[in-house]
């Protein structure tokens, strides 16, 4: 990970959220998940992935989209099998310098639409994809996980 890149990227998200909607300030609960994801992404920066566990719901269920045939794509249920695959799909790349495009909240909901470069490390390949997440929270901690790729620009890194 670029460290300094990715900071800038969790510093972006309050300000992207705050952004085309006039009443975004006045959102207290999107606000809070808004905060709540900061700190998720910091916590991955700083390898803490204890952190990341406890943010997440008991029965968490996350699906990363795209191609089977591509590393970082699957369906992992529960706090611990959830927790593994994020720290495996972070270790796989490097240089990562994304960048939010956008923050979406309503209500329980967050999506980020984002662009990031970087380098797929088993290959040694640079990509320039595009993505989007979208968190679901529950009391909190994020219960639900979907994220979608630009699969075709990343498979030319895999491969």
């Amino acid at each position: 990970m670029n460290p300094a890149s990715v900071g800038r990227f969790i510093d972006r998200l309050e300000g992207a959220f705050l952004e085309h909607d006039a009443r975004s300030a006045s959102k207290e609960v999107e606000a809070a998940n808004v905060r709540r994801l900061q700190e998720q992404y910091r916590a991955i920066l700083r390898g803490d992935f204890e952190f990341v566990s406890d943010s997440m719901a008991d029965d968490i269920d996350m699906e990363m989209i795209g191609p089977p045939n591509l590393p970082l794509v699957g369906h992992w249920r529960g706090r611990q099998e959830v927790a593994e695959a994020v720290r495996n799909n972070f270790a796989q790349l490097e240089n990562q310098d994304p960048e939010v495009l956008a923050v979406v909240a309503q209500g329980d909901i967050v999506v980020l639409f984002a662009r990031e470069t970087g380098r797929y490390r088993p290959t040694g390949k640079r990509y320039a994809i595009h993505w989007v997440q979208l968190f679901t929270f529950a009391d909190g901690k994020i219960s639900r996980f979907r994220g979608i790729y630009d699969s075709a620009a990343m498979l030319d890194a895999v491969l």
